[in-house]
């Protein structure tokens, strides 16, 4: 009886250490995986295989990600959540597995429901603008990408600092109060002023842009844009739409 015991026992032990050995395979098999490319506005899904038995899923990625899940979903997903997410698989027996992906978020698209004439800009209680020069530079004032309309009165419109090194991408931008982005992750961010009757217009915050290209060419439109000014004794606003192309 004893023997029949030490048999058993004996089996037992081998397929703990098999159930071991598979369990470091199966660690060093996994591979990360998600969802995308996704659409700002979307779920994104960051994921590898579940491996079982004793272990630690440690993530980190964008915007301070950190999870010990092997799934993880983030919801209504913007700019900020793109980038590289790393995984660190292990457990107290086995060698860590290390993967990461690349997750890439796109631009929402869209085109703008009014129709303007290339090279102006309309008001609704001003006079409209048309513009003989409009170019592609870096505004030594701001420091940012700017495409400078100069005509009947100048229009200028700033492309946060992530588009000092990038062409804009086509897609759906917001449009920001004053002219910094320097701790905004969400890199689809414009700012927008004008001078008109010697009042310094700007945009509000949260505004729809549209960027596009024609023929290589930088392109921006806009359907009634909220923007205020002042001139130290009254405040003014005024609702622009505009359709600028870089020449």
């Amino acid at each position: 009886m004893k023997l029949i015991y030490a048999i058993v026992f004996s089996f037992f032990l081998m397929c703990c250490q098999k159930k071991g050995s598979n369990n470091c395979e199966d660690i060093q098999n996994i591979y990360v995986s998600y969802n995308g490319p996704v659409t700002i506005g979307d779920s994104l899904k960051i994921y590898t295989q579940e491996v079982g038995g004793y272990r630690i899923y440690s993530w980190r990625g964008p915007d301070n990600f950190m999870s010990q899940q092997p799934r993880n979903t983030i919801f209504d997903v913007q700019l900020k959540n793109e980038g590289w997410y790393y995984l660190t698989l292990s457990n107290n027996e086995c060698d860590t597995k290390v993967d990461s992906i690349y997750a890439d978020v796109k631009l929402q698209q869209g085109i703008p429901s009014c129709s303007v004439p290339n090279n102006n800009c309309t008001f609704n209680n001003l006079a409209n603008d048309s513009y003989y020069s409009i170019q592609k530079r870096y505004d030594p004032t701001y420091g940012f990408l700017n495409l400078e309309c100069i005509g009947t009165n100048d229009l200028d419109i700033f492309f946060h600092d992530y588009w000092k090194t990038h062409e804009p991408e086509d897609g759906i931008y917001k449009t920001t109060n004053i002219p910094s982005f320097t701790l905004d992750k969400n890199y689809n961010k414009v700012f927008i002023s004008t001078i008109k009757s010697s009042i310094y217009f700007k945009t509000y915050e949260g505004q729809t842009v549209y960027v596009s290209h024609v023929n290589g060419k930088l392109q921006v439109r806009f359907c009634n844009l909220s923007m205020a000014g002042t001139n130290n004794s009254f405040n003014y606003v005024t609702a622009a739409s505009g359709n600028l192309t870089q020449q």
